[in-house]
């Protein structure tokens, strides 16, 4: 069933990184939020967990967060990583947000010093802007390769030495050991104002980018937004006409290879869209270490352009 509807607003100028001016907050010379309880906080570190936790969610948040957050792109903790890393900016397609070990051809940079050739405004817009010394903190991330070091080292399981004391531990142990899928933008059920490009799939585990091609990663238009909740039915197995197959390039992000890129070769048009992952057969999606989904993993989104 999909959650209530999302009003669409229209804003005077595009956003595509990490932020905007939400309650007025910023960033003081120390790299705590201003306004904050200090003694709460830790100073700001080249780590995407002190950067999320100092930047991206007391600040950015204000406005990047949920269906409508603008140009899709959500930094709160779920999404930002694989939302920002590898991932080619709304604004400028041929620029990635983040590029690893590149902070001057990351979009990210170049919103936040308000470098020549951006589209829109500097961020967070509008102001107060992040002190320099901040934005140098996020570069030294980014030189340093923008790892995720909040996250377990890519292929590593949660299996422990000494056997899981209940069911529960078991099936979550043998879960985090079988790749799964963690994140995907537009989340599942969602209205989006934008057309996703790209629609982006996050795993636990590096995806194998052998697997990774047009049949096993498929896009297809279910009807128009209209006939949604027919068409949503569909990911239950029911039939409702003749989903149309979307033609798709797909990729794995750069720098980010549990990330799954998967590019419209045209824009959406309004309607009900489902991705569907294949993680059965030969050749099924899988991990580096050729752990499969296990089963075919589906979801749907709804694409209402404002008029």
């Amino acid at each position: 069933m999909l959650p209530p509807r999302y009003k669409p607003v229209v804003l005077a100028v595009a956003l595509a990184i990490a932020g905007c001016a939400g309650n007025g907050q910023g960033l003081d010379q120390n790299g705590l939020p201003i306004g904050s309880d200090e003694s709460g906080s830790t100073p700001l570190t080249a780590t995407f967990e002190s950067i999320q936790a100092n930047v991206f969610t007391p600040i950015c948040t204000k406005c990047h967060i949920g269906a409508g957050a603008p140009e899709g792109l959500q930094l709160d903790a779920e999404h930002s990583y694989s939302l920002l890393v590898g991932v080619p900016s709304a604004e400028q397609s041929s620029v990635l947000r983040v590029s690893p070990g590149n902070p001057d051809a990351s979009y990210v940079i170049r919103k936040l010093e308000d470098a020549a050739g951006i589209s829109g405004g500097q961020m967070p817009l509008g102001g107060p802007y992040l002190p320099q010394a901040t934005i140098d903190v996020i570069r030294q991330w980014i030189t340093d390769g923008a790892a995720q070091t909040a996250m377990a080292a890519p292929g590593a399981t949660a299996m422990s030495a000494a056997a899981p004391t209940s069911k529960a531990a078991l099936t979550q142990a043998l879960q985090a050991d079988q790749l799964t899928v963690g994140m995907t933008s537009p989340d599942a059920g969602s209205i989006v104002a934008i057309p996703p490009s790209p629609i982006v799939v996050a795993f636990n585990h590096d995806v194998d980018p052998s697997v990774v091609n047009a049949t096993t990663v498929v896009l297809e238009r279910l009807g128009s937004a209209a006939e949604a909740p027919a068409a949503l039915a569909a990911t239950t197995g029911i039939a409702t006409g003749n989903p149309a197959t979307v033609a798709v390039t797909t990729r794995i992000a750069t720098g980010n290879p549990a990330a799954v890129l998967i590019q419209p070769q045209t824009p959406l048009l309004d309607g009900v869209y489902r991705v569907t992952l294949r993680g059965t057969g030969g050749g099924a999606l899988a991990d580096m270490s050729a752990r499969t989904l296990k089963t075919d993993y589906s979801f749907t989104f709804t694409v209402e352009v404002p008029r």
